[in-house]
């Protein structure tokens, strides 16, 4: 786990729920199960809309904090959180009747675990969410990305591309200068129906290693 990886990956729901932006904090507790277990503090997380969206940047977030693997639903300061669905009966994992989320289908194995064993959750204090208001400009400025945004295939593979790290790099500054405010948008669909945990494409784009170092690979 190293606090200087970036993940990026692409969204096929955006209504609130991953990520859960609220009270200041962003969460993303529900969907992308291998990056909220790889990834630590310091690390950069991209979500990018796929098709359906435009390939729209809709968050960008510098994790802040890793709660230990289930104290998520175990402490009272997260409770009341929109997207912290689940509680412990007996040591095993029962979704809140009153949950917005995942109500249509059994997501907790997925989720969480049965027993809490993958209720790993990222949080972060520096963040830009944008949510309908995100756009596709990024393309236009940084061509390594959008090259990377345009080619995402399934998969959690590791992109070791020292432009792609820059330019990604690059990018989260410029927007941190262009909006001081964390939340800029609202989610952009209100169907809280819609499943976020589908298989969508990720990466992982870590630091000083080239595409033929120790354990990489072609991008």
């Amino acid at each position: 786990m190293n606090s200087d990886d970036i993940y990026v990956y692409k969204m096929v729901a955006d209504n609130g729920g991953a990520p859960c932006v609220w009270r200041g904090l962003l969460s993303l507790a529900l969907c992308k199960p291998k990056i909220r277990k790889s990834a630590g503090k310091g690390a950069l997380v991209f979500g990018f809309g796929g098709k359906g969206y435009g390939e729209r940047l809709l968050y960008v977030a510098r994790i802040t904090s890793k709660p230990e693997t289930g104290e998520y639903y175990q402490k009272r300061e997260f409770a009341r959180r929109p997207d912290c669905i689940y509680r412990n009966v007996g040591g095993k994992a029962q979704r809140k009747v009153d949950a917005s989320y995942h109500y249509q289908s059994d997501e907790r194995k997925r989720d969480v675990g049965l027993r809490f064993e993958r209720a790993d959750v990222l949080l972060s204090c520096d963040f830009r969410y944008f949510g309908k208001q995100g756009t596709a400009d990024y393309k236009n400025e940084f061509k390594a990305t959008k090259a990377l945004i345009e080619g995402l295939t399934q998969g959690h593979r590791v992109n070791h591309s020292q432009k792609l790290r820059e330019e990604l790099g690059g990018l989260k500054q410029k927007l941190w200068r262009k909006h001081r405010r964390k939340k800029v948008g609202q989610p952009t669909d209100a169907d809280t129906k819609r499943r976020c945990n589908a298989d969508t494409p990720s990466r992982c784009i870590k630091r000083g290693m080239d595409a033929h170092g120790p354990g990489g690979r072609k991008p």
